[in-house]
């Protein structure tokens, strides 16, 4: 469950990279290098986005980390040239297990960057898709155009531009046809607007158990209009102080998506008196308690019933014999 934005982003583009290897239509697989293979680079970028800007070329507010600005390269890795168009989708990442979505019937108010990317063609125009030829070996730079709306809404933006090859130009010479395809995750941040906000419920631990794991739980709804992280943390003490156990990770969340964080000491002590702290953090939110937590095996528990029974007896046993002495001393 350790996850952070970044892993979680990393894991998504590769899985957006992934489709760049040839999918055969008839599950046809050739361990030779594929006829159409084509290669993206960058995988995911960052853009800064304010209502009634154009992002193009290397204006300022395009990501910093690619020479060139708003542009990406595609490289034929193939072996033959073909014809491939560029276009955009949103980026959706639905529930906790992060499954993605690009569709546009699944477009929310955090993917309408993909409405607002152009791509400039041979032309020299700006298009929502655009169409290229290119020969095995040939890298080409592929330029884009993001135009903010004057009333862009606050928050995170997510889009994905892809290249994909098509026609004949993805058809084997044994007439199977091939499809490659790559993408490039966009992040936008709008200035301003921004609101990082969550809630905590469903919280609580284990503080007594009979032996086993101890179990801690938590819900982490992000309620804001952006992504974060969302921490955990879960600590056992000696009543001395000494930690003895500890357990904590990040999870990346979403906006209007709930994750669950489940924390299991899969091998306590067999017995213990422990001071537990379970914390759960995550943007404007802090849910944290600390608690004696007890673990006390059945067969200890009756050992000590038995104790206490037997000391019981042995009081009742001594005040007896105590009031026989006085009845006597009196006689």
């Amino acid at each position: 469950m350790k996850k952070t934005i970044s892993m979680v982003l990393a894991g998504l583009m590769v899985i957006a990279g992934a489709v760049g290897w040839p999918q055969d239509v008839h599950a046809e697989e050739e361990a030779s290098t594929p006829e159409t293979w084509l290669q993206l680079s960058p995988t995911a970028v960052n853009v800064t986005l304010m209502g009634g800007d154009v992002l193009e070329g290397k204006s300022e507010k395009c990501p910093a980390n690619v020479e060139g600005g708003c542009v990406m390269e595609v490289k034929n890795i193939g072996t033959k040239g073909f014809r491939y168009r560029v276009y955009t989708s949103p980026y959706v990442v639905k529930g906790e297990n992060y499954e993605l979505d690009f569709s546009e019937s699944s477009s929310t108010s955090y993917t309408q960057i993909s409405r607002w990317i152009t791509i400039l063609n041979d032309n020299g125009e700006y298009a929502k898709e655009a169409e290229f030829a290119i020969e095995p070996g040939e890298t080409q730079t592929i330029r884009y155009r993001i135009e903010v709306p004057e009333d862009v809404p606050g928050g995170a933006q997510y889009a994905v531009i892809w290249a994909q090859t098509i026609g004949a130009d993805a058809t084997t010479s044994t007439g199977v046809q091939t499809i490659s395809q790559a993408g490039m995750v966009i992040s936008g941040r709008t200035i301003g607007n921004t609101e990082q906000t969550a809630e905590v419920s469903d919280y609580g631990f284990t503080r007594f158990a009979l032996g086993g794991p101890l179990q801690a739980k938590a819900t982490i709804k992000n309620t804001g209009n952006t992504d974060f992280d969302a921490y955990y943390t879960y600590t056992a003490r000696t009543l001395f102080g000494k930690e003895i156990h500890s357990d904590k990770g990040s999870i990346a969340t979403f906006p209007d998506t709930e994750y669950h964080v489940d924390v299991n000491w899969e091998n306590p002590p067999l017995l213990g008196i422990f001071q537990v702290e379970f914390r759960v953090s995550g943007a404007d939110t802090v849910k944290t308690e600390t608690h004696i937590v007890v673990i006390m095996p059945i067969f200890v528990m009756v050992l000590l019933i038995l104790l206490l029974t037997v000391v019981i007896a042995w009081i009742i046993i001594i005040i007896r014999k105590r009031k026989e002495r006085k009845a006597r001393t009196l006689v």
